[in-house]
């Protein structure tokens, strides 16, 4: 396996278990923003949490901005 097509394996990374009302906001979540899979509700969230500011000012820092 060459060092680069690691990078592109794909993984299962999130399980978890979540309430009828949680099932149902993230129902509409989905359908307010037009995603179809919650696997795109996971991505925009990592991307968004990459781009906030941390508690001590800084932005995400560069190994947490290559997971996007």
């Amino acid at each position: 396996m060459k060092n680069g097509s690691n990078s592109r394996m794909k993984r299962h990374i999130i399980s978890m278990r979540i309430s009828s009302e949680e099932l149902d906001y993230l129902h509409e979540i989905m359908k307010g923003q037009q995603f179809k899979r919650v696997s795109d509700v996971m991505r925009a969230v990592f991307k968004l949490a990459l781009t906030l500011p941390t508690p001590l000012g800084d932005t995400a820092s560069e190994g947490q901005q290559r997971i996007g």
